[in-house]
């Protein structure tokens, strides 16, 4: 299975509100050390669950955009 990677600017943006949510709601200061480890362990445990939750959802939006082709196909069906 592939691991999931994201890019530079979104780790920096994922450190940042993790930073801003540690401070804002458990009064918790981050070094920026710190805030790369956790972002680090979110996007490698976390990361999977909502890539999963993705590729689940494509396949969902996939079958019905191919029932409703079925669908319109059969409609120009000549009996």
């Amino acid at each position: 299975m592939a691991e999931v990677s994201i890019s530079e600017s979104e780790k920096n943006l994922i450190r940042d509100k993790l930073t801003a949510y540690c401070r804002e709601n458990l009064s918790l200061e981050l070094e920026q050390f710190d805030a790369e480890f956790l972002c680090d362990f979110v996007v490698k445990s976390l990361g999977p669950v909502f890539y999963n939750a993705g590729v689940e959802e494509a396949i969902r939006t996939q079958a019905a955009w191919s029932e409703r082709i079925q669908e319109e196909m059969d409609l120009k069906k000549i009996y």
